[in-house]
């Protein structure tokens, strides 16, 4: 399928913008790069990940009441460990302020969790197959029940630690990860998830469609109005796109959101790295469930000097690692943007790849990772990946330049940025298909992606065992007796399958079934296409690759985000869970350049299996009045998608008191001088639905009403 350029209709009023040093090692790098102060003039970035290592914002928890929370410091700090105490506070509300028990018995010099050296430092060496991991100290809390206060609801919290004195912090210290503890009653067994990507925060580009309407209209207007919602007034009113993304998302309450990188630009202004981060880190706090997030290639160039990939492992944490959510799914970010330091270095917008890789040192981390997850008795029931690229594309071919600068710095990559034009920069680099195979092998059912701002459905048909012949040749292409073919089927960017033969487990050649323009079938919309449709739908073949459209409408296309509801028990994902919400109608409506009548542009077996995003602007919540009205505080939801939504919101009232009409109260949070409620509503396709919150004149020791 073409590059998406529908929708441009929905939501015309632009979204996006972008507006310190930290050390890390590179990612890939055997050296330590240091980041400079910026040469802008502006004051250092100060980093966000600090003595807390785990949990983070960007590598949450995820527990039950009742149960143990392990808490991660840097143990390079002279923190006096027997002092350490932790509490909760909720992200969204409050002011409340919840004390953890334990502690008592820290385990100085422990292995971290999520800090996976071996995954990021090239030519480092694993002990007996296990990767390596930073040095931490440990503790543990307890959490309490939650009937222990009225005050301790089931919900997103900022981990809070503070220390008593010690020689190089003569008055203690404390540090704090906003929405970095998710407090369950239990974890389900049906995930609620949703998956945003590419918000691209400080991308100008998408100023020039405003540009392009002024001058269209011959009016300041549209350009004025774009500038606002780009760049806005205020800091809070930056890249509207995203946040109107980030609301739509927050509205369906989901139980985990993944984020499949690009969060930044960082291509363009040198300087401009810090600012981006800044304002990506404000947005992206706004996700009001526990985000697991990882980088992609605009957050991991190095810019001025700058090295992107250390900003991100101080602002968000480790680009992989691997966490359990109780025992409904394995959740394993991987890092495709694995290049050296010299790979990434661009000069402005001018850079040699922004295409894919996964380096040996990260695919041995992943395989040992993964083998061990899929051998345990006692592992989740799920397996889910996110990453920025998508390796199940059909890969870039070298040109002969590249493969006559192969292994010289400089020229290679010179060579490498000349087939941009050609291949589109999907997966440059190395290992895609034995990353295909190790997601094959260990069962993952599913890896989120974004890159390519187009919408992507995808199945690796290598596990079939019905014998049937499925690469159009007679042959049973799969993965067996140790051949390495690989098989997909997907629909999107005219690629609905491809196989590949190998000798000596080195991949010699490629046969392109599909497309192909002598096989009827090869066109989605003709009768092939019901059959694409049952090979995505078989779970039990392989891994399912999707793609997401961006939050941002920075290129030109719409943008928007992906949630379904998995049931982490069955065998594998099937695509038809994530719902498209919208009718063919809407599509011919605000499609832009639809093609011709007998080639479409999508068909209904499409929809069937998810193929689109959503796109934002569709799903609105309104919030008018206060409590103490006459007429009280109203909530009104408004859906314009053709599925009936589910979602619950948070409310809060400095009303004594306070009762709620029209939805259903999940849980009330009395935190003196405000009283928050989460309400659960459920608005009909096409419809709308409200409630309203009421309530007695504030008590004594509560303020006024909103």
């Amino acid at each position: 399928m073409e590059r998406r350029t529908f929708l441009r209709t929905v939501g015309a009023g632009a979204l996006a913008g972008a507006g310190g040093a930290g050390s890390a090692a590179a990612n890939g790098d055997s050296e330590a790069e240091r980041n400079p102060t910026p040469v802008d003039g502006s004051e250092v970035y100060v980093p966000k990940v600090n003595e807390i290592r785990s949990p983070l914002s960007g590598v949450p928890e995820v527990v039950e009441a009742g149960d143990s929370l392990r808490v991660e410091l840097d143990a390079n700090t002279d923190i006096p460990l027997g002092t350490v105490e932790a509490r909760l506070e909720p992200s969204f509300g409050g002011p409340a302020e919840i004390q953890l028990d334990g502690g008592d018995d820290p385990i100085d010099g422990a292995t971290s969790r999520i800090w996976n050296s071996d995954a990021e430092v090239e030519g480092s060496e694993s002990h007996d197959g296990e990767a390596q991991y930073e040095q931490v100290d440990v503790l543990e809390f307890d959490i309490p029940s939650l009937d222990s206060s009225a005050a301790f609801t089931p919900d997103l919290y900022d981990l809070v630690v503070t220390w008593d004195t010690a020689p190089t912090a003569p008055t203690g210290g404390e540090d704090r990860q906003p929405r970095a503890v998710s407090v369950r009653r239990e974890i389900p067994e049906e995930l609620d998830i949703a998956v945003i990507a590419d918000p691209q925060i400080g991308d100008p580009r998408a100023l020039q469609s405003g540009f392009d309407e002024a001058r269209d209209e011959r009016s300041p207007d549209p350009f004025v109005q774009r500038s606002r919602r780009v760049l806005g007034d205020q800091p809070d009113e930056r890249w509207a796109a995203t946040r109107r993304a980030i609301a739509e998302v927050n509205a369906l309450d989901p139980d985990i959101v993944l984020v499949a990188g690009d969060l930044c630009l960082g291509q363009d202004v040198p300087g401009k790295f810090y600012a981006e981060f800044e304002d990506a880190w404000t947005i992206m706090n706004q996700v009001q469930a526990p985000t697991f997030m990882t980088l992609g290639n605009h957050d991991g160039y190095v810019q001025s000097g700058t090295d992107g990939k250390a900003l991100y492992r101080e602002t968000f944490g480790p680009p992989s690692y691997s966490v359990a959510i109780g025992d409904a799914a394995q959740v394993v970010a991987v890092d495709t943007f694995d290049w050296s330091y010299l790979d990434r270095t661009g000069a402005s917008v001018a850079v040699s790849t922004y295409g894919g890789q996964v380096r040996d040192a990260q695919l041995a981390w992943l395989e040992s990772e993964l083998t061990d997850v899929a051998a345990d008795p006692s592992r989740p029931d799920s397996i889910l990946t996110v990453g920025h690229h998508n390796p199940s594309w059909v890969p870039d071919a070298k040109n002969e330049a590249y493969a006559q600068t192969d292994g010289q710095p400089v020229a290679e990559q010179v060579a490498r940025g000349s087939r941009i034009a050609q291949s589109g920069q999907r997966w440059t680099g190395e290992n895609a298909f034995a990353l295909r195979r190790l997601f094959d092998e260990t069962g993952v059912d599913a890896f989120f992606c974004g890159h390519s701002h187009k919408d992507r459905v995808a199945r690796s048909l290598a596990n079939r065992t019905d014998g049937s012949a499925v690469d159009g040749d007679g042959d049973d292409d799969l993965y067996t007796a140790g051949d390495p073919a690989d098989i997909v089927a997907a629909l999107g960017d005219r690629y609905v399958r491809q196989s590949y033969s190998s000798t000596g487990g080195a991949t010699t050649g490629r046969v392109e079934n599909y497309p192909d323009p002598t096989v009827e079938r090869a066109v989605p919309g003709t009768a092939d296409a019901e059959g694409v449709v049952a090979d995505l739908r078989d779970t039990d073949a392989g891994t399912l690759y999707v793609n997401v459209a961006s939050t941002m409408s920075s290129t030109g296309e719409y943008w928007g985000w992906r949630q379904f509801d998995y049931d982490t028990t069955t065998d594998g994902l099937d695509p038809r869970a994530f719902r498209y919400p919208v009718s063919q109608a809407f599509l011919a409506e605000r499609t832009v350049n639809p093609g011709p009548v007998d080639d479409p542009r999508w068909v209904a077996e499409q929809d069937e299996v998810g193929f689109f995003s959503t796109p934002s602007y569709l799903l609105d919540v309104t919030d008018e009045g206060s409590a103490n009205s006459p007429d009280g505080r109203t909530v009104t939801v408004t859906n314009d998608q053709t599925l009936t939504r589910e979602g619950a919101v948070t409310v809060s009232t400095t009303a004594a008191a306070p009762t709620v009409e029209g939805g259903e109260v999940v849980w009330q949070r009395d935190a003196d001088p405000r009283t928050d409620l989460k309400v659960a509503f459920e608005v009909p396709a096409g419809g709308e639905t409200s409630f309203t919150v009421t309530g007695d004149t504030p008590g004594q020791g509560r303020g006024q009403g909103r």
